[in-house]
C-alpha cells in the first residue's frame, strides 16, 4: 500500500509540474499575442522602427516552442515588412542626400571603394540545425541574412580598411572545418533592423574569393560565422 501510495504521490506531482509547464507557456504566448498586436498597430500606421522596437520584446528562442507557431509567422512577416519599406525609405533619402552633396546614415557608399566585398554569400561549414544560409550585400551596403527556416534578416552595413591579425576563421579551400589564423583586408560593421550591431573581418582567401568572418569561437574548435562568396 505504500509504494502505490508513492507511485500515486509522483505521478500528481508530475501532472502538477505539467500543468505549471503549461501555464506558463499560455501567460508567455498571450504576452506575446499582445507585443505582436502593438508590432502590427505600428506597421500599419507607418511607424517601421517602432514596430520593429517592440518585437524586440519577443524571445526568438520562444518562437521554436511548441504553440508558438502562428507567432512565429506573423513575428517575422511583420519584421520583413518592416525592413522592407525601413530599406526602401533609406535607398530614397540617400538619393535625396546625395543630389544635395550630404551623407545619410541609412544607406551609404562605403564599398564604393570595395566592390570585392559586394555580392552573394554563402554559409561555410553549413549546418542544417543553424539558422544561417545565405548573404547578400549591396553596393549601397544594405545586407539580407536568408535562413534555413524562411525568415530574414536586415541590416545596414559599412565597410573600412583593418590590418587585424590572428583572426579565427575556416580554411575554406580546404572544404574542412580546419580552423586558422587571418589577416584582415577589411573590417564590416552591421547594423540590423533590431538595433544589433554585428562585425565581421574580410579577407581573400588562396582561391582569390571573398570571406568573411566574425572571428567568434563555436563550441570549442569551430567558428562561429564564416560566409564565403
Amino acid at each position: 500500500m505504500a509504494t502505490l501510495g508513492l507511485a500515486g504521490c509522483g505521478s500528481s506531482q508530475a501532472s502538477q509540474s505539467a500543468n505549471s509547464t503549461t501555464n506558463k507557456n499560455q501567460d508567455k504566448i498571450s504576452e506575446d499575442e499582445g507585443i505582436i498586436k502593438t508590432a502590427r498597430d505600428f506597421n500599419e500606421n507607418g511607424h517601421y522602427k517602432s514596430s520593429n522596437k517592440a518585437l524586440n520584446g519577443i524571445k526568438i528562442t520562444d518562437l521554436s516552442k511548441k504553440g508558438f507557431g502562428s507567432l512565429k509567422t506573423e513575428y517575422f512577416q511583420i519584421q520583413k515588412s518592416n525592413d522592407a519599406f525601413l530599406l526602401k525609405q533609406g535607398k530614397q533619402q540617400n538619393q535625396a542626400a546625395q543630389s544635395n552633396g550630404s551623407t545619410n546614415l541609412n544607406t551609404n557608399n562605403s564599398f564604393s571603394n570595395y566592390s570585392k566585398f559586394v555580392g552573394d554569400y554563402s554559409f561555410y561549414n553549413y549546418d542544417s540545425n543553424r539558422q544561417q544560409s545565405d548573404l547578400v550585400i549591396d553596393s549601397d551596403g544594405t545586407v539580407v541574412q536568408e535562413n534555413n527556416d524562411g525568415t530574414s534578416f536586415h541590416g545596414v552595413a559599412t565597410i573600412s580598411p583593418s590590418s587585424q591579425s590572428g583572426v579565427l576563421s575556416y580554411d575554406v579551400t580546404s572544404d574542412t572545418n580546419d580552423t586558422k589564423s587571418i589577416n584582415a583586408n577589411v573590417k564590416i560593421v552591421v547594423s540590423w533592423s533590431n538595433g544589433e550591431n554585428e562585425t565581421y573581418y574580410g579577407y581573400t582567401s588562396y582561391a582569390g574569393g571573398a570571406v568573411l568572418t566574425d572571428g567568434k569561437p563555436y563550441k570549442g574548435d569551430l567558428v562561429n560565422e564564416v560566409w564565403v562568396q
